[in-house]
């Protein structure tokens, strides 16, 4: 094997790893089981921002969805090149 392929694939695996995980956790908070660490009961106030909505501002959202998406596709693509 080359050594250009093996790095490629080591690259992939730790790309895929986070959105694999956050997927985990996403469907055991959805089965309702109470674990501290994978509780997403505050998932609109920790993912998102509000800028005084009563004085006419706006919002925001975390990026880390795009992120997680991105590395999903990058290692992915790292190990179908192998």
């Amino acid at each position: 094997m080359n050594s250009k392929n093996w790095w490629q694939q080591i690259i992939g695996v730790i790309l895929l790893i986070p959105p694999i995980v956050s997927v985990l956790f996403f469907f055991l908070s959805n089965l309702g089981l109470d674990w501290k660490f994978v509780q997403m009961r505050n998932l609109s106030c920790e993912w998102t921002a509000v800028y005084g909505y009563d004085q006419g501002g706006g919002g925001g959202m975390s990026a880390a969805p795009i992120y997680l998406g991105l590395m999903a596709i990058a290692g992915a693509y790292l190990i179908k090149e192998n």
